[in-house]
């Protein structure tokens, strides 16, 4: 199947959930995935819902007029309406958004990647973000078919971050082992450099 144009979108603000944004998350990949899931109350998730659904509508129809079994699999969407422990919604949605760290071209590289961080007036910063962090994210859809599943779905790929509201990660007992000491001090100043797919620029201006 012909490569998909890329398509970006920028969501609405929401809460970060189990967010892996400062480095990625190895334990059922060695080579690491950058991941969040991001919490939006229903109404602000509306607009964003009826985009992603007409991406995956276009793109099931494009696909089922090349391969006519298409048309006749499920829906694998990267959104789903948040529910308590016992089982009822919550009136919000999550969206599940993850990139790999590392990224294999087709000659061989490999290219490690990364998520830029942004603040609320869009300067990079290197902060820890915590769950619990009021964020927007920038992402390209990935429409694709799975044959293996007999699935049509939505891969949500982050390549930035507006964090609006912070909560930061608690250091806990491993800064309470040690005593303030003259030497190096983080003064925020360092940027960042973001890595995208087929090294793909990433600018303040998508918030």
């Amino acid at each position: 199947m012909a490569k998909q144009q890329k398509i970006k979108i920028v969501t609405p603000q929401g809460v970060a959930v189990y967010p892996w944004l400062n480095t990625p998350d190895t334990k059922f990949n060695s080579d690491g995935e950058f991941k969040v899931s991001l919490k939006v109350p229903a109404e602000a998730a509306t607009p964003l819902i009826s985009q992603l659904d007409k991406i995956i509508e276009n793109f099931k129809s494009e696909a089922a007029h090349k391969d006519p079994k298409v048309s006749r699999m499920g829906l694998n969407m990267p959104y789903e309406e948040e529910v308590d422990d016992q089982g009822n919604t919550t009136g919000s949605y999550l969206f599940k958004f993850k990139q790999k760290a590392k990224l294999k071209t087709q000659d061989g590289r490999t290219i490690d990647m990364k998520i830029a961080l942004l603040d609320a007036t869009r300067t990079p910063t290197q902060v820890l973000v915590g769950g619990g962090s009021q964020i927007k994210i920038a992402a390209t859809v990935a429409p694709y078919v799975m044959n293996t599943t007999k699935s049509v779905g939505l891969s949500l790929r982050p390549y930035a971050v507006q964090i609006l509201e912070l909560v930061k990660v608690s250091a806990g007992s491993a800064a309470d082992v040690f005593n303030d000491e003259d030497g190096f001090i983080d003064d925020h100043s360092a940027t960042q450099s973001n890595t995208l797919d087929d090294q793909e620029e990433t600018t303040a201006a998508d918030f």
